[in-house]
């Protein structure tokens, strides 16, 4: 897959983001938002990019400008619902990148590929209840708030989190897509 934003691009990963993908996943900021621990060394970044890039579904987000991993994005066929036409969203980007809509702008297309290219008939995503930066990101993207699961999960820390769950279906991408 190949998506071309305004700033951005999404193409699969590779081998050679191994080390933008350490450089950004051993950040203390970026990891624990998403609920991973940061990586404490090269190693354990490769086992985990390699795992992604087996297992599919996660993609490279780069500037349209330079072709170094700045983040991923996931789209993966398990989540929340138990419905087989329904897909879950997930993603990291380097903290050097935050507040500049690139994140949303990955969103963005994402959804308008998942619901032209696919036969996805909801996309959900999810966020720790505290982390504000993806809740504007996901609510600038048009989802609409499902609710919060209280004490969803234990994390690598120890601490448990709650987190609150959005979604889109294909009708209302349509809907959306109409008055753009």
């Amino acid at each position: 897959m190949k998506l071309i934003g305004t700033k951005i691009m999404i193409r699969e990963l590779s081998f050679k983001d191994q080390e933008a993908f350490y450089e950004y996943g051993k950040n203390p900021n970026v990891g624990p938002q998403a609920g991973w621990k940061p990586f404490p060394n090269r190693e354990v970044a490769n086992q985990v990019l390699s795992g992604m890039i087996l297992n599919k579904g996660t993609y490279a987000i780069t500037l349209k400008t330079n072709p170094k991993l700045i983040g991923t994005i996931s789209i993966y066929n398990y989540g929340i619902r138990k419905y087989n036409k329904v897909k879950s969203l997930g993603y990291s980007l380097n903290e050097a990148y935050w507040n500049k809509g690139i994140m949303t702008e990955a969103v963005r297309l994402i959804i308008q590929y998942v619901f032209e290219k696919t036969d996805c008939e909801v996309l959900e995503v999810g966020h720790h209840s505290d982390n504000y930066a993806s809740k504007k990101v996901i609510e600038h993207c048009g989802f609409q708030y499902d609710g919060r699961l209280c004490k969803f999960k234990k994390l690598y820390d120890g601490r448990v989190v709650d987190a609150d769950f959005y979604s889109m279906t294909r009708e209302d991408y349509e809907r959306k897509k109409k008055y753009e």
